[in-house]
C-alpha cells in the first residue's frame, strides 16, 4: 500500500536488516504504554523471535519512508462474525511525528479494511494522555466511544484508555 509519502508493506525476510537499525525513542514507549526493556527492540534475540512471527501475520505492515522503516501498523483481533478489527500503529521516532504520517497510514489501512476486507467497524484503544495520537485518529474519522478508567498502570500511575472507532459508512478515505 502506498500513501503520499509512505509505503506500507508486509514484512519480508529482507526487511530484517532494516528493522535491526530501528531504535525507538523513549517517548515512543511512553505513548504506547510499554517499557523499553519489555520491547521487541530490547535484545537481538527478542527482535529475531518477534520478526519470525511477523512474517506469518496477516494485516501487518512495516511503514517505510524512502528506504527506512519508521513504524508499523496492523489490524488485529479480527472478529469475522462481526466484521470488525482493532487498529494499532506506532511511529518510532520524534523526527517523524507531527508530519501527518499517522493520518496517511490510517487512511491507507482503513481503505484496505473497508474496501478489501469488507469490514464494518475498526476500533482502537489509546492512552488518554496521548493527545497527538487522539487528534490524528479524529482527523482520520475515528470517534470516541468511551473511556476505560484507570486501565493502564504506567510509570507508577494509573491512566485511562480512550476507545475510538470508525464505521465503514463513516469512512470517506482520501
Amino acid at each position: 500500500m502506498k500513501s503520499e509519502n509512505l509505503t506500507l508493506k508486509k514484512p519480508l525476510q529482507e526487511d530484517y536488516d532494516s528493522l535491526c537499525k530501528v531504535k525507538p525513542c523513549d517517548e515512543f514507549y511512553l505513548m504506547v504504554g510499554s517499557e523499553p526493556a519489555e520491547s521487541v527492540f530490547a535484545s537481538r534475540e527478542k527482535l529475531e523471535k518477534s520478526f519470525k512471527e511477523l512474517l506469518n501475520k496477516e494485516n501487518y505492515w512495516f511503514v517505510y519512508k524512502d528506504l527506512e522503516i519508521i513504524g508499523a501498523a496492523f489490524l488485529h483481533s479480527l472478529e469475522a462474525n462481526d466484521n470488525r478489527a482493532r487498529y494499532a500503529i506506532g511511529i518510532y521516532n520524534k523526527e517523524n511525528w507531527n508530519r501527518g504520517y499517522g493520518h496517511e497510514i490510517a487512511q491507507a489501512v482503513l481503505k484496505h479494511a473497508f474496501h478489501n476486507l469488507k469490514l464494518h467497524k475498526i476500533d482502537l484503544r489509546v492512552l488518554a494522555y496521548n493527545k497527538r495520537a487522539i487528534a490524528s485518529y479524529r482527523k482520520s474519522g475515528f470517534i470516541q466511544e468511551g473511556v476505560l478508567r484507570e486501565n493502564a498502570f504506567i510509570d507508577g500511575k494509573w491512566h485511562d484508555d480512550i476507545i475510538m472507532s470508525v464505521l465503514c459508512h463513516e469512512f470517506h478515505g482520501e
